[in-house]
């Protein structure tokens, strides 16, 4: 990072923008829209400098944005653990239920579409998001198990049986 930006270490996403600004790596294009160069890298110093500054609920509330319907990623993986290490239960479950929360909606509507078009939906695909969904519902329940937070998760313990019987979530 050089050494002129100071990240606000508040907001994630604008901190990775202000970044390659003073960087100079964005531009507008033909349509007026801002193009940024070398965004890749500029996330991945912008995480370990959040993570070094232990600046972990602004990166919990940028990445239970994401998309971890098909794949977690390293940088959730990352993330839940610096929040396992600073034993920061209350974090760990907000971004878990949201990873859960979006693997949920696939899962229903993979299995909705299936009923509806069940020659255009497989029975693989389906099985699938019930098996990328009970991945998510069953790491939640250990981390709370860890952290001796079962009680908190009862709704999701719940969703595990609906989901085990191939109900909807």
């Amino acid at each position: 990072m050089n050494s002129s930006f100071v990240p606000s270490f508040q907001h994630f996403q604008k901190d990775i923008e202000r970044y390659l600004k003073s960087a100079g790596k964005s531009e507008k294009n033909e349509h007026g829209q801002t193009v940024y160069r070398g965004y890749e890298a500029a996330l991945s110093e912008m995480f370990r400098a959040y993570i070094a500054k232990e600046a972990l609920a602004p990166l919990v509330d940028e990445f239970r944005t994401w998309n971890w319907e098909w794949d977690y990623g390293n940088y959730l993986l990352d993330l839940t653990a610096c929040l396992h290490r600073s034993r920061n239960w209350p974090l760990l479950k907000i971004l878990w239920a949201a990873v859960v929360a979006k693997r949920r909606t696939n899962y229903n509507k993979t299995k909705k579409a299936r009923r509806a078009v069940p020659e255009k939906i497989s029975e693989k695909l389906e099985t699938k998001t019930r098996e990328l969904l009970l991945d998510s519902l069953f790491r939640l329940r250990d981390h709370a198990s860890e952290f001796r937070k079962g009680s908190e998760i009862g709704e999701y313990l719940e969703m595990i049986a609906r989901v085990e019987k191939k109900l909807s979530a």
